[in-house]
């Protein structure tokens, strides 16, 4: 699998686990909502400050039971909205990078098939591994095969593929550089991130 076809599995599987979290975020952002609007404190930021300010006794604290859980809600609700307006760019960059890694890997399928028309497997290997060569250098990384070669500060490093029966070994990778383990389950950008700065 091709360094591009591993880091759209990754990317598509972060967008996975974030629409997962996000999900969360609504139910959580669903409950504080229902909260504040039974206690009525659904207030601006700035309406909650003026209500803070005559309710905090002269050292800054709260005492009445009441006026802590309005408080205590307010800030459930105004977090969960910022957790759900974070999660929702960090969903739209992602899916931005997604399709465009999507059109790189089906750019990258075609011209492979040209080429397999054309040459054999041999060679098909040997042009493969060029390109590949050529990505990675990009960062400094002198590629010698599929994947060990020499890193930007000159370390030897392994990226070896983990075979497991379960859905996070298949897409995980172990990480050795001058012969020292640095992790055994890790994501493939991880691996090609600690490479690229050591």
């Amino acid at each position: 699998m091709k360094m591009i076809e591993i880091k759209l599995r990754s990317t598509a599987a972060e967008v996975e686990k974030l629409l997962a979290r996000k999900e969360r975020i609504e139910k959580k952002l669903e409950k504080a909502l229902a909260k504040v609007e039974k206690l009525g404190c659904k207030w601006t930021p700035e309406e909650r400050r003026a209500w803070f300010d005559t309710v905090e006794t002269a050292n800054g604290w709260m005492t009445n039971k009441k006026e802590i859980e309005m408080n205590g809600a307010w800030m459930d609700w105004h977090g969960a909205e910022y957790d759900l307006e974070d999660i929702n760019q960090r969903i739209e960059r992602l899916s931005a990078r997604l399709d465009k890694q999507v059109e790189e890997v089906e750019s990258y399928h075609k011209e492979i098939e040209a080429i397999a028309d054309a040459k054999n497997r041999e060679e098909l290997h040997k042009v493969s591994l060029e390109q590949e060569q050529k990505e990675w250098a990009k960062d400094g990384i002198t590629l010698e095969n599929r994947y060990y070669g020499t890193t930007p500060g000159g370390k030897r490093f392994y990226i070896y593929k983990n075979n497991g029966w379960t859905d996070r070994s298949r897409h995980c990778f172990t990480l050795a550089i001058d012969g020292d383990t640095i992790f055994t389950s890790g994501e493939f950008w991880r691996c090609y991130l600690t490479v690229k700065n050591n």
